[in-house]
């Protein structure tokens, strides 16, 4: 890892990524944002994934290393450039220390084979934060992002205004396998 290596990263996906960053103190490998040097800013906090293509054909090969996440959001805070130019130590005006510590094999929580669409539940606070970062993403209507289901293994989202981001949501095991039927009483009395 170089002062070198100056990156331009769309201010959209650090805000997004900011969204999956762990704010788990005791897990500082995850209480960030990931400059993958293959090319993807990552974020995680182990129940959901954020991930965006960013360029660095230009770039000699460098080491990843990840932003601490109160650094990236004082960064983008009020930030109204399109990107922000992130390297190991500044993210755009504000000069940090990466945090010293593997990050974790993101890329095997990916959805490995065909999605088998069928459906799974999630945690809807994370399903909502989906549709945030769909919207930070350029997503203007109602479709911002969109989940593939995958039953009881990770779910890829996709977001229609950015092909070249996407995240994972970890399904919630759920033993509640018959709907309720409190409406069925509203439908019969309304017969009545």
């Amino acid at each position: 890892m170089t002062n070198e290596t100056i990156i331009s990263i769309s201010t959209a996906a650090l805000k997004a990524a900011l969204i999956c960053a762990s704010t788990d103190q005791h897990r500082p490998y995850i209480n960030g944002v990931y400059i993958d040097p293959k090319g993807y800013v990552v974020s995680t906090d182990g129940h959901r994934l954020f991930c965006a293509a960013i360029d660095v054909s230009d770039l000699p090969a460098f080491e990843g290393w990840t932003i601490p996440s109160d650094v990236v959001k004082r960064a983008v805070t009020g930030n109204k450039f399109v990107t922000t130019t992130v390297t190991p130590t500044q993210c755009g005006d504000i000069s940090y220390t990466p945090v010293v510590a593997p990050y974790p094999a993101w890329r095997c929580v990916l959805p490995q084979a065909e999605l088998s669409g069928e459906v799974a539940q999630f945690n809807p606070e994370y399903v909502a934060d989906m549709g945030k970062i769909g919207k930070l993403l350029g997503g203007k209507n109602s479709l911002s992002a969109h989940i593939h289901h995958n039953g009881e293994s990770p779910a890829g989202v996709t977001f229609p205004a950015h092909s070249t981001a996407f995240a994972v949501l970890m399904p919630i095991r759920s033993t509640h396998s018959a709907p309720d039927t409190a409406w069925s009483d509203a439908i019969a009395t309304a017969a009545a």
